[in-house]
């Protein structure tokens, strides 16, 4: 079940809305621009339906003032069949998707589930890479279910390559992540620990190019 904020200030299109959505997700609807803002700040949203012409201010206000604040709920911005640059302004500006009035309601689902499906994927604390799942806020990994016992400078060092799937990493990059500036580095320690993650997740997951650093290629399932 959805968590939904709409936004819309026609009371006949906002209460139909109200009604549709209500029926699977929970629903609150505002009708301007400042109740929108007061809501969000104190509320979390899945999905936000925002009108764009609302009575007090243009319902890309909301849109920066998320922005600012970096609410991440997923935005799916209202909008009249001729306001082509609105809708292209609006996704530049952060908006997920539009949907042009008058609303077909079972196309107003559709685009929700796309947005949270989307939403669902960039948030996920988990990040599957073939046979390998590692969960980025417990800062764990399993190999098919089965834990894999790592220590925290591995950890370290395969959250920042997993993140950063298809880019390469020099040995003064993973440095300067890894340790404070006042540290003093033993001269081999990042060879020391891939060697060590190498050992217990086998040599092809990392990989080494001489001049460029390490690298964990864009392949195997990611959900992150």
């Amino acid at each position: 079940m959805n968590t939904i904020l709409i936004v819309e200030d026609d009371a006949l299109i906002g209460n139909a809305m109200e009604q549709w959505l209500g029926q699977s997700n929970r629903v609150e609807w505002v009708r301007n621009a400042a109740e929108a803002v007061s809501a969000l700040n104190v509320k979390a949203f899945d999905i936000v339906v925002l009108d764009l012409g609302l009575p007090d201010a243009h319902g890309f206000s909301v849109l920066k003032m998320m922005k600012r604040k970096k609410i991440d709920s997923g935005v799916l911005i209202l909008t009249a069949y001729s306001e082509v640059e609105n809708r292209i302004e609006g996704l530049d500006m952060g908006a997920d998707d539009y949907l042009v009035k008058p609303i077909e309601f079972k196309e107003l689902d559709a685009r929700i589930r796309s947005i949270k499906r989307r939403k669902d994927g960039l948030n996920s604390p988990v990040i599957v890479h073939n046979d390998f799942e590692f969960d980025v806020n417990g800062k764990t990994l399993s190999h098919n279910g089965a834990p894999i016992n790592l220590s925290r400078m591995e950890v370290s060092i395969l959250s920042i390559l997993l993140q950063g799937r298809g880019r390469y990493f020099s040995k003064q990059m993973l440095e300067e992540r890894l340790y404070p500036d006042t540290a003093i580095i033993e001269g081999n320690a990042i060879e020391v620990h891939i060697s060590a993650l190498r050992k217990k997740l086998g040599k092809e997951l990392i990989k080494t190019t001489r001049g460029l650093g390490y690298i964990i290629e864009k392949t195997g399932t990611p959900s992150s």
